[in-house]
């Protein structure tokens, strides 16, 4: 059995094919191999992070090749990918069109899904209880490997582990717990780590090649991180991350709802970090955010939910450049 306390730090400082899988594959050895991870003949949800249409290089999005590389794995260790994510602006088709990643994937055989189907699930966090509504094809899947990208939130100070499966609520229902969770960030962040736990992934692999700083989670800056992390405890993942960044755990809403709720690893001196020491990686100067409001009103709601459907149904995609 893998060590859940465990977080791996792994050198990875361009895009390339081949450096990708050497780090895909060496962090997979640190927990036993991928076959330790998930199972033949099992059915693998790839969960990257697809915001919007974007090209790689502004840092957005998961890059195509870290998803790829994963999903060569997975089909390497005898199981079956799945690539999915409910974007906040426009379609999964339409994002993987412009990455190119669509045709990479119709040559693997790898269905690319939209996160639809809503579901309603209740789920006890922390001696708690939560209703939650989230995409009923994450539930279905046998497995789920988290693939996210680093970035500063604007809201949640950086983006990791825990945040990234917030995508798979369904559509604009995201955008609508902005608007009930009003200013009450400690009630919005205690529902992120419900819906991680709901929908808890076997492995997260963080792209943190690139990462993005200073403001996000789109509009920052591009900043060479040379880092792929990798974990099963999201929690212990996200408070690695903190120190990384410089970032204080007492600053990071999601960090907090964790120990408010009694999940997950925060003690560095329990968590084994495996691969680079944490203190010889650690990007210089790594600009974070102003933390700013998480609720949303009701105008910027009805504004958010039409340029989605726009750029779903109406908006035509680009080419990748």
């Amino acid at each position: 059995m893998a060590n859940l306390n465990k977080v791996s730090l792994v050198k990875c400082t361009s895009y390339s094919q081949e450096e990708v899988s050497d780090a895909i594959d060496r962090t997979f050895s640190f927990f036993g191999g991928i076959e330790n991870i998930i199972h033949k003949r099992s059915r693998v949800l790839l969960k990257p992070n697809f915001l919007k249409e974007s090209k790689p290089r502004k840092c957005v999005i998961t890059h195509p090749v870290v998803v790829e590389t994963v999903a060569r794995k997975v089909l390497e260790a005898g199981a079956t990918p799945i690539i999915g994510d409910s974007p906040a602006f426009g379609s999964i088709k339409k994002i993987t069109r412009r990455i190119g990643l669509d045709k990479v994937a119709e040559k693997m055989g790898i269905n690319i899904i939209e996160l639809d189907k809503p579901r309603r699930v209740s789920v006890n966090c922390g001696g708690k209880e939560f209703s939650l509504t989230v995409s009923g094809k994450a539930l279905d899947v046998d497995a789920i490997i988290n693939l996210p990208k680093l970035k500063a939130h604007d809201q949640l100070l950086f983006t990791a582990g825990v945040k990234n499966l917030y995508g798979c609520v369904s559509g604009k229902r995201k955008v609508w717990r902005h608007f009930k969770a009003g200013n009450n960030l400690d009630w919005y962040a205690d529902m992120l780590i419900a819906n991680y736990q709901l929908v808890k992934p076997s492995f997260t692999i963080v792209d943190g090649i690139m990462a993005m700083e200073k403001k996000g989670p789109s509009g920052g800056l591009p900043k060479e991180v040379s880092l792929i992390v990798g974990g099963i405890d999201g929690i212990a993942i996200d408070r690695v991350v903190a120190e990384l960044l410089s970032a204080n755990p007492e600053d990071v809403p999601i960090l907090r709802a964790a120990r408010r709720l009694r999940v997950g690893e925060q003690d560095l001196s329990k968590i084994e970090i495996a691969g680079e020491e944490l203190s010889s990686v650690k990007p210089h100067d790594f600009i974070l955010p102003e933390l700013s409001p998480i609720g949303f009103d009701i105008f910027r709601v009805i504004k958010s939910v039409i340029k989605h459907l726009w750029l779903k149904s109406v908006g035509k995609p680009q080419l990748q450049k």
